[in-house]
């Protein structure tokens, strides 16, 4: 469906403030007739400030003397450098004007003249003053300075020199004339014979103080080299002290190379694989006798196991016999006395036999459990020297730092023992490096203050800035506040202006006051709606904005109450499935949801509710999970609001906002019209434009735009001529 409105371009929104091209005039004046108080207040503030000023301010007088810098080195060997001209050099200029304006120059000044006792230098030398003039004086000396009567005598007479001299340093003045060498000298005095006076001194005492810097920076440079050298030479030795010390705690003495924990530990392992291979034979002794034992196989197991001569010996002798018994059962029988006698020798030689068998097979047990205990002992032992060695390999990244750290202050010690060598051959003779070309003389007129004209200046000074403050505050201001500014951002028609309700609740103030400005505003809004179309009215809008906490789900529940009140069959849908408001503004528990209509989980009838105040029909949404795109924009939700086309005259979507997510864009080419609320004064036009931007590249049918929540008393204050004026001006006509 095409708009009946004629779509212009958005304008940007920061050019709309700035253009200067396109000056409103009246619009400018306007914005000063509103912003008066402050212009004139600032220009006020300025003026006052500066007569006051000016009555505080002594006659000041400044002499002038001209100090010319001269870099040629005099040496009677080498002619050149007598007679060549110094070449005029910007920074050697600037850096002897910052030494003229030096605290050690002007010590020198203050020590030859005795400013420490001229009251002009010396506060506490001057009359006590009254009046506004004493009051601020003491209120800047208690700001800048400690009280002297908190200081020993000591202390006091050192910060009173310190501020005669800091007062010198401010009257200084030195400028370097271009292109040359110059420098013109200028210190300012209350009295104009002193004024010349100081001034020649700061110039004779410059003079002088270029010739003694000379043989004190060498003096400064041998001495801070030698003690350095000493510090260097303490720090080397520490070091390597240090390192000595270090490595002796920790441990760390190595014997060619290797450490006596890492011997011990190889030692220990070769031990433990000893160890480890004669467990490993008896454990398989063990294990084999105990099953030739429990197989009842003892004899087997002492021929295989066990290697002893007295068993052998009684093994023999068990042979022997049971040949003998073998020859007497053949020759006498078994009953035979010698038979007898035969057998029990056997079975006692047998018993002997294995008597023999178990101590033999207990000594394996035993060296067994032995060689087992040696084995444990020797991994304690390896696992103590293991955290010995860990402990060893940290302390030696230590000790290698503390190695670099002795040769670095060792090198660093042979660079400056050379670089004293250096200083000590290269003195030579000095020479200052400027002289006195023009000496000061008496000044007949004061330099400072011309009073009338800074006055004058300064009165201009502050129109200008209260000015330049009021139009910059306007035009940092980057909200809407009126339709006409609504209209040329954004291009769209502006279609209504919804007044601040602050009493609470909002949402039963339409039903309770149905004669009030926020209802007109409303009933205002659905008329524009209604004839935004030329072929006919929208029968599905959408109302979004571009942020949350714009009122768009409260101009949707007004709206749709309005027009059920009008007599239509209205229904209003809450499609924010992320931050629904809808149930919230009517403090309503729906047990259905619009995602259960999408779902099928529910007809639409079982979730549609009904506001008995309004006979307004509200299919009610939940939070969501997850995103809820995919199931706004289905064939689903096409269905329901054909379905709801044909039940209802009027379909209200209360969308979520533009910027933080897409919704709205599926919302807005499902609806006959859409709806764009901005806050005014707080939604920035950036945010306006990028959200319609959105809008329009997915074809969004845009009714129009509307102001929300404006404050009809300070609206009415602007002096706009438009309807939010007239609300504000005109409210006896509303029962609010």
């Amino acid at each position: 469906m095409n708009e009946i409105y004629p779509v212009r371009p958005i304008s940007n929104a920061s050019a709309t403030r700035t253009d200067g091209f396109n000056i409103d005039l009246r619009q400018q004046i306007r914005v000063l007739w509103r912003r008066r108080f402050l212009v004139f207040a600032v220009a006020g503030g300025v003026f006052i400030a500066t007569w006051l000023f000016l009555m505080l301010l002594t006659p000041i007088y400044a002499g002038m003397a001209s100090v010319m810098i001269d870099t040629r080195k005099t040496r009677v060997l080498d002619l050149k450098e007598v007679i060549t001209t110094s070449q005029p050099q910007l920074t050697t200029v600037l850096s002897e004007v910052e030494v003229i304006r030096s605290r050690n120059v002007a010590e020198r000044v203050a020590a030859s003249l005795d400013l420490y006792k001229d009251p002009e230098f010396n506060p506490s030398l001057r009359p006590a003053k009254s009046g506004v003039a004493a009051a601020l004086n003491s209120l800047m000396s208690w700001l800048s300075a400690p009280k002297q009567q908190d200081l020993g005598p000591e202390e006091a007479e050192r910060a009173m020199r310190a501020g005669v001299v800091t007062t010198l340093v401010g009257r200084v003045t030195a400028v370097p004339v271009p292109q040359s060498m110059v420098i013109n000298v200028s210190v300012r005095s209350e009295d104009a014979a002193k004024a010349a006076q100081l001034t020649n001194a700061l110039a004779e005492q410059y003079v002088l103080d270029q010739l003694n810097s000379k043989f004190e920076a060498t003096r400064s440079a041998s001495v801070w080299l030698n003690q350095r050298l000493e510090d260097l030479r303490n720090a080397v030795a520490q070091s390597e002290r240090a390192v000595a010390q270090y490595r002796g705690s920790s441990g760390l003495i190595d014997s060619k190379g290797v450490l006596p924990t890492h011997q011990q530990l190889a030692e220990l392992n070769t031990q433990l694989i000893q160890t480890q291979g004669r467990r490993s034979e008896l454990q398989a002794k063990v294990a084999r006798l105990e099953t030739l034992i429990r197989s009842n196989r003892g004899a087997e197991a002492a021929d295989e196991m066990i290697e002893s001569p007295l068993i052998q010996r009684l093994r023999e002798q068990e042979t022997t016999l049971m040949r003998e018994i073998s020859d007497m059962s053949t020759r006498y029988g078994d009953m035979h006395p010698k038979m007898i006698k035969g057998v029990a020798e056997l079975n006692e030689l047998r018993a002997k036999i294995n008597v023999e068998i178990s101590k033999l097979s207990q000594g394996i047990h035993n060296e067994y459990n032995v060689v087992r205990a040696r084995e444990s002992a020797l991994l304690d032992r390896i696992r103590q020297l293991e955290g010995t060695v860990k402990e060893q390999n940290r302390s030696e990244v230590h000790l290698r730092e503390l190695e670099r750290e002795a040769q670095a202050n060792r090198i660093l010690y042979e660079n400056f023992l050379s670089r004293f060598k250096e200083t000590s051959e290269q003195e030579q003779v000095q020479q200052p490096d400027a002289r006195i070309i023009s000496r000061a003389v008496r000044p007949y007129s004061p330099a400072f203050p011309r009073k009338g004209l800074i006055q004058l200046a300064m009165t201009v000074v502050g129109l200008l800035l209260g000015t330049i403050l009021a139009l910059v505050l306007e035009r940092l201001d980057n909200t809407f506040r009126t339709r006409e500014e609504l209209e040329d951002v954004t291009g769209l028609p502006a279609i209504g202006m919804i007044p601040f309700v602050d009493k609470k609740p909002v949402a039963k103030y339409l039903i309770d006051r149905p004669t009030s400005a926020f209802a007109e505003a409303l009933r205002g809004l659905w008329i524009s709606l209604c004839h935004s179309d030329p072929n006919s009215s929208p029968r599905v809008v959408a109302i979004t904005s571009s942020f949350p906490g714009e009122g768009k789900s409260m101009t949707a529940l007004s709206l749709a109450r309005t027009v059920a009140l009008l007599g239509s069959r209205v229904v209003l849908v809450d499609c924010d499935l992320r931050r629904s408001s809808v149930a919230k503004l009517l403090e309503i528990q729906p047990e259905h949801c619009l995602d259960d209509v999408l779902g099928g989980k529910v007809e639409l009838r079982a979730a549609v509710l009904r506001d008995q105040s309004s006979d307004l029909d509200i299919l009610p949404a939940r939070n969501m999970d997850r995103a809820p795109l995919d199931m706004l924009n289905s064939a689903v939700m096409e269905n329901l609001l054909h379905t709801l086309r044909g039940i209802y005259d009027l379909v209200i979507l209360d969308c979520p906002p533009v910027i933080p997510v897409a919704e709205a864009q599926v919302l807005g080419r499902l609806a006959d019209k859409t709806v764009f609320c901005v806050l005014w004064d707080q939604t920035p036009r950036e945010a306006v434009v990028n959200a319609l931007r959105q809008l329009r590249d997915v074809q969004v049918s845009l009714a129009g735009a509307m102001l929300t929540k404006v404050h009809l008393k300070k609206h009415a204050r602007y002096g706009y001529g438009d309807i939010g004026y007239y609300y504000g001006r005109y409210k006896g006509y509303y029962a609010d």
